[in-house]
């Protein structure tokens, strides 16, 4: 069965790929949109896969924590589904940045360029969180996996539980904020987490169902809390449709209305009926955050051409081939000796016994915390404090969304780094540290980047702001916004920054020389500063070559 749904897999992302490549190669103009927002279905896909990346480990972190007794091949189903639904998450952010290979421009460090991204942007936000989520949940899958052959690692599989449950509500309320902080009104206001969060649970719930159900496998718990949060959910849009008149009778029959049919007994008894069900909420979730984030004028039967419609394919393909590809070299690794194919029911029972968690829960957890409480002040003083080159200086209130991720990260790794030392084999041991060593020397070369100084030595001012030079300047520092032509770097400004204006002779003339150097030594409103890093003569041999371009436009 794994081998035809690898083809299956397969498939779906052969029929995606050339929509992929096309979104890549020509942008925002490649996919539906409208006049009031860029984002199209790359973003839409983005919020529903990072959603049900969410939901995986959020589903077994919860069980875990508060000691459900959940079976083992559910757990690792679902953490295996947050991993593989990542990989697909994070391939849409970069559709939209277009030069893919900038993306390190969003971490928050400083160069030695003196570049540092904006720390205020929900986008550099949602970098940093996702990351973190990411490594913190292979970490956790793979603790979880091993330790059925490693007795040490069941020490840590808990506190890491504890420690993912917030993370997850925390990113997730990071990505909400990405629409909050929008000029669009039907996307401020405080139901913004709230809503994202029930709705990453009851998807995610819809996913686990349908992957176990492909395991021969069925978990009643998890078919009882996806009816109980597609009442939350129904409540939810009614209350959207009497206070802002928005309503979709697809996304409201398919997420709330289809699911009360599990109260039908030949329903919920039957693997077809509760596939039914499953798909029908992801259908549901899927279009409604197409509404919620592209046309205004949502019309069903024209909103999708051919490339949304593949990259949705690519989405779905690449994730069935990723799961089941693993699923099936991981083998008996998912499954533990207590559990065997076949029919597994988990009722609520008087036979059930629940684990209260104690204080063993949080004994190992003391150091790692304090360490990350440390590690995160001292990040916090450091950005706050240092001369990052902007116009206005960053608050802490601009640094506390990073600071739950960055505490969860150190006191993770802090956390399991013994442990799973001690039972890694030498030659491990030795590509580790050859990684370690050759990440630190990645690290190294980005902070230096390059020297942005002006040259030593004496060169007269003709040649240093001869054409070329100029021309040399304006690729490094200015092309990235602004385009080679002037004309703007269309995909990467539209998700990363406000709109620059296009160049024009009308535009400049209106401007004046005298100005446009202002601008550039001192920025202006999202435009970064250059004071110090290039000369008033090469400010005015911009302005120079901002004309020429202007006239080469004409």
């Amino acid at each position: 069965m794994y081998r035809f749904l690898v083809y299956i897999g397969a498939a779906l992302l052969l029929l995606g790929a050339t929509a992929f490549g096309v979104s890549l190669w020509d942008g925002p103009s490649a996919w539906h949109t409208d006049g009031r927002t860029f984002w199209g279905i790359p973003i839409s896909l983005f919020v529903l896969w990072i959603g049900l990346a969410h939901a995986g480990t959020l589903i077994s972190a919860i069980f875990l924590a508060l000691g459900y007794p959940l079976g083992r091949r559910t757990s690792m189903i679902a953490e295996l589904s947050t991993l593989c639904s990542l990989a697909v998450a994070v391939l849409f952010p970069l559709v939209h940045l277009g030069v893919i290979e900038n993306f390190y421009m969003v971490v928050p460090f400083l160069d030695a360029r003196g570049n540092f991204s904006n720390i205020r942007s929900p986008l550099v936000w949602d970098f940093c969180c996702i990351a973190v989520y990411g490594m913190v949940s292979a970490l956790f899958f793979v603790s979880h996996l091993f330790c059925e052959k490693n007795p040490s690692l069941k020490s840590l599989i808990r506190p890491m539980a504890w420690l993912l449950f917030p993370l997850v509500l925390w990113v997730h309320t990071i990505v909400s904020l990405d629409f909050a902080v929008t000029f669009v009104p039907e996307w401020r206001g405080a139901f913004f987490p709230l809503y994202f969060i029930a709705g990453a649970i009851y998807s995610g719930l819809a996913l686990v169902i349908i992957l176990l159900t492909a395991e021969h496998c069925r978990v009643r718990v998890l078919e009882k809390l996806m009816l109980s949060l597609s009442w939350f959910m129904a409540a939810f849009w009614l209350w959207e449709f009497m206070l802002k008149g928005t309503f979709s009778f697809e996304v409201v029959f398919l997420g709330a209305v289809v699911p009360q049919l599990m109260w039908l007994r030949f329903i919920r008894e039957n693997t077809f009926g509760r596939l039914l069900v499953a798909f029908s909420i992801l259908i549901s979730l899927g279009l409604e955050r197409y509404i919620l984030v592209t046309p205004s004028e949502y019309d069903v039967a024209n909103a999708f051409g051919w490339v949304d419609l593949g990259l949705v394919s690519f989405s779905v393909g690449l994730f069935v081939l990723l799961f089941f590809v693993l699923r099936a070299k991981l083998g008996s690794l998912l499954e533990g000796d207590d559990v065997v194919m076949g029919e597994i029911v988990v009722q609520e029972d008087d036979t059930a016994k629940t684990d209260v968690p104690g204080r063993n829960d949080f004994t190992p957890l003391r150091f790692p915390l304090l360490l990350g409480a440390l590690f995160t002040l001292l990040y916090v003083i450091w950005a706050v404090s240092c001369d990052n080159g902007m116009v206005f200086p960053l608050s802490v209130e601009n640094v506390v969304p990073l600071c739950l991720p960055i505490f969860v990260l150190v006191a993770c790794f802090t956390l399991c780094a013994g442990p799973l030392w001690k039972i890694t084999g030498k030659r491990t041991k030795i590509v580790c540290i050859v990684l370690a060593g050759f990440l630190g020397i990645l690290a190294g070369a980005f902070w230096s980047g390059g020297s942005s100084e002006a040259p030593s030595g004496a060169v007269s001012v003709q040649e240093l702001t001869s054409s070329k030079t100029i021309e040399g300047i304006w690729m490094s520092r200015c092309a990235s916004c602004h385009g080679n032509d002037g004309m703007f770097n269309e995909k990467f400004v539209r998700e990363y920054y406000p709109l620059p204006q296009k160049l024009s002779l009308e535009r400049l003339d209106s401007l004046g020389a005298d100005s446009l150097v202002h601008v550039i030594l001192d920025g202006r409103v999202n435009m970064n500063p250059y004071r110090g890093r290039i000369t008033e003569d090469e400010a005015r041999g911009l302005v120079r070559y901002m004309r020429r371009l202007a006239g080469e436009e004409q």
